[in-house]
């Protein structure tokens, strides 16, 4: 039996070599691989390298740094994907693995985020290097890194910029009544009309919850007012206003760790500029139904130019490729007087034949917009 015992070492020896050397090779197998995955990244191709490299990290084909790397590609290709929840789940893997990795002026923004989420949840400082750190762990220093400011998932997104559209509803209200006739026996009421607006909007980064937005935006709304300034004498005015605004206005996000739709509420204010403003009209003799038409009137000199309005609104961000759309209904409530007091009685045809007289009054807005942002961290 003692004369077997060297046969039986040197076969235990042989197999343990060709062990080595298998896993050697699968290691250079690896290698090649995460060369592969690494030109396809760079080339755009993302959806190719989980499946260069998952294999690979799962049996342990790839070690220390080049590890780490396959890891960060993975998880960077799943991001630019949109497959957020496979991105989740190799974080987990990944953070399990290198527990020490910090982020680094080279993740992307989307990668530090995802990361930082999962070193807290494990009860890991993000911002606390741990002694001994091994230098590619460490990366940059903490100063150079990426800040923890902008939230996670479908409100993502850094610095952005983009289009809005949409429709409005202005329904002004009477501060102090004037008519033609008696004020106390008008009975005056203002209308809803359908108005539009378009512009540009642009977002930009305070803390994890919060964004200043800034935009810039041509507006037409309308309203209607109906009086009746004498006995058996009605009619019915309508106006138009043509506005530049500048809203400016801070955005908080409500829940900033999902990864499908950000809900977000806002509030500021709007300077408005009128570039032009018309009104037009019918009077009606009730006994004789006759019906005296007046004709658009440019009205501009009996309203402020310059305005200013309270706004509120809430809404909604859905993540797209680079970009997010976004949907949200606002209200605004103007802070001065429409019209000028100087002008009440115009010597037009809006007060010598509709007998329409201004009213002191403010006007109040409900509007409904959508549009699309470009993050121009990404760009």
């Amino acid at each position: 039996m003692l004369v077997n015992m060297p046969k039986r070492t040197l076969i235990f020896f042989m197999l343990f070599l060709g062990y080595l050397a298998l896993t050697a090779q699968d290691n250079d197998d690896c290698n090649y691989l995460l060369e592969d995955a690494r030109e396809a990244y760079q080339a755009g191709m993302v959806e190719l390298v989980p499946d260069l490299l998952l294999e690979c990290i799962e049996s342990n084909g790839l070690l220390g740094l080049s590890r780490n790397e396959a890891y960060k590609l993975v998880i960077n290709s799943y991001l630019s994907d949109y497959l957020t929840d496979e991105a989740d789940s190799l974080m987990d893997d990944f953070v399990s693995d290198f527990p020490a990795y910090r982020a680094q002026k080279s993740d992307p923004v989307d990668f530090v985020f995802l990361l930082n989420a999962h070193l807290s949840a494990a009860g890991i400082d993000p911002d606390q290097l741990p002694e001994g750190t091994a230098d590619f762990m460490v990366g940059d220093s903490i100063s150079d890194r990426p800040k923890r400011n902008i939230i996670k998932g479908a409100g993502e997104f850094g610095n952005s910029m983009g289009l809005l559209a949409g429709g409005n509803l202005s329904l002004p209200y009477t501060v102090e009544g004037y008519s033609m006739g008696d004020p106390a026996l008008d009975e005056s009421s203002f209308g809803l009309l359908p108005g539009f607006q378009f512009g540009f909007t642009g977002n930009l980064i305070l803390k994890e919850k919060l964004e200043i937005s800034i935009g810039l935006q041509y507006e037409l709304s309308k309203f209607t007012y109906r009086a009746t300034p004498f006995s058996l004498t009605t009619y019915r005015y309508v106006e138009s206003q043509h506005q530049l605004l500048l809203p400016l206005s801070v955005i908080y996000k409500l829940n900033p760790d999902s990864r499908k739709v950000c809900y977000y509420v806002r509030g500021g204010i709007i300077p408005g500029y009128l570039h032009y403003a018309s009104g037009k009209g019918t009077r009606t003799n009730e006994s004789s139904q006759v019906k005296v038409p007046v004709d658009l009137t440019d009205i501009t000199s009996s309203r402020k130019l310059i305005n200013l309005q309270f706004m509120a609104g809430a809404g909604l961000r859905i993540p797209m490729n680079n970009s997010f759309i976004f949907a949200e209904a606002r209200i605004s409530s103007g802070l001065l007087l429409s019209n000028n007091r100087d002008d009440r009685y115009q010597n037009n045809d809006i007060g010598w034949l509709l007998y329409h007289v201004d009213s002191d009054f403010r006007t109040q807005q409900l509007s409904i917009c959508g549009g699309i942002c470009l993050d121009l961290t990404k760009q």
